[in-house]
């Protein structure tokens, strides 16, 4: 039963079943017909309607839960370290935005022109938009806090059933359903010849992706470690298991207890460990702060797009760590909350959200690892920060 068990949960694994899904695109696509093409397309059409629909529930109720979650009294250590996050994330948004522009400012499109006449859907469907990513930013954030100062059982109750419903819909539908939302856009460029030479022209684009991410992560755990070697390899060591665990689960949930046990060890300070690596789990992502800007400057190079302008990419950068309060706790989560981001600042149709999942559903491993890491170190240098602001103001005071 136990092996059974263990094929079973590798089969559903989500990473494997994208893998699977491109491979078959690629070499089933030429003895499709144009109509099965549109049929699949079709489905993935109506399923990225689901998900535009489902999106400001998404961003509304994850925020509104964790921010009603703050009790009262600690509220300003908690907005201190939501600051310290934001200011985090945004800074990472701002290297990778300078990497993913010195490497593909002049170059050229990757592979992704069409030989033929654009597949359409057999039909689409169209479902009202019930709220823009930013409202449902704001009305988020204004909920969470005024319940958590003047908590109520009756938002308690309403934030509690969109969040379960939303968390159903993803876990229970949309993303088994992932390989079929994916299958259909990538056959369309299949079919339309779009995607001839893509990987081959971008194998140094994902290089440096990760290269840029190694390189930060080993910055930043030199900075925990005060620049001391020593000390470094024994944050990096108390640090790995909750990295293999992030690397194969592509989860930072699963990571958390293995993360909090390495907290405990690096900063011998269990309360704070306790409070700042749960907090942190779904909010700071340094992984994915690196790798999804420049994975989504590769996508607008390849589809033709020019390179966003400094004020879209900023405002980009801006919603973007935004969304970080709104992690979905599901593999390729953060791609999906930042669907919306990507149509209405960079101006992605249809085809480039569903080729920048696909590629994200790939390197999500990657990403969950640096994300996972990053905390481990983040909380390190917290606490050290902390500590220096304590004896600042204990000096002044004497």
């Amino acid at each position: 039963m136990g092996g059974r068990s263990k094929l079973v949960k590798f089969v559903r694994n989500p990473l494997l079943q994208l893998i699977v899904a491109m491979v078959l695109c690629s070499c089933f696509h030429a003895r499709m017909s144009r109509d099965s093409i549109r049929f699949f397309l079709t489905i993935s059409s109506c399923l990225k309607e689901l998900l535009v629909f489902v999106l400001p529930f998404l961003l509304f109720s994850f925020i509104a839960v964790a921010l009603s979650a703050i009790p009262k009294e600690g509220m300003l250590f908690v907005l201190a370290l939501m600051v310290a996050v934001f200011a985090s994330n945004f800074i990472n948004i701002l290297i990778s935005g300078c990497i993913g522009y010195a490497a593909l400012s002049g170059a050229s499109a990757s592979g992704m022109h069409g030989d033929v006449l654009p597949i359409v859907p057999l039909f689409s469907m169209q479902l009202p938009q019930i709220a823009t990513t930013l409202q449902a930013l704001v009305f988020g954030v204004i909920t969470g806090f005024i319940n958590s100062f003047y908590p109520t059982k009756c938002v308690n109750f309403t934030i509690g059933r969109i969040h379960a419903c939303v968390m159903l819909f993803m876990k229970r539908f949309f993303i088994p359903a992932l390989p079929i939302f994916v299958s259909g856009f990538l056959l369309k460029l299949f079919a339309e010849g779009r995607m001839t030479g893509f990987l081959r022209g971008n194998f140094r684009v994902c290089l440096l992706m990760f290269a840029s991410l190694l390189c930060y992560l080993t910055l930043w755990l030199f900075i925990a470690a005060a620049f001391r070697r020593g000390r470094a390899l024994e944050i990096l060591k108390n640090a790995f298991p909750a990295m293999v665990t992030a690397f194969s689960t592509m989860s930072s949930a699963a990571a958390l207890p293995l993360s909090l046990e390495a907290a405990h060890k690096n900063t011998k300070d269990k309360v704070l460990a306790d409070v700042v690596m749960p907090l942190t789990l779904n909010f700071h992502m340094l992984g994915d702060t690196i790798i999804v800007p420049i994975l989504a400057m590769t996508v607008m190079l390849a589809f033709n797009h020019p390179l966003p302008s400094v004020h879209s990419y900023v405002l980009f950068g801006i919603l973007f760590v935004l969304n970080k309060f709104a992690g979905a706790g599901v593999p390729s989560g953060t791609i999906m909350v930042t669907v919306p981001i990507l149509k209405d600042i960079f101006g992605f149709d249809d085809a480039m959200v569903a080729f920048t999942i696909a590629l994200y559903g790939v390197i999500d491993p990657v990403a969950t690892m640096g994300n996972v890491t990053a905390n481990n170190f983040f909380i390190v240098i917290f606490q050290r920060a902390r500590n220096f602001l304590k004896r600042k103001f204990s000096a002044r005071r004497t």
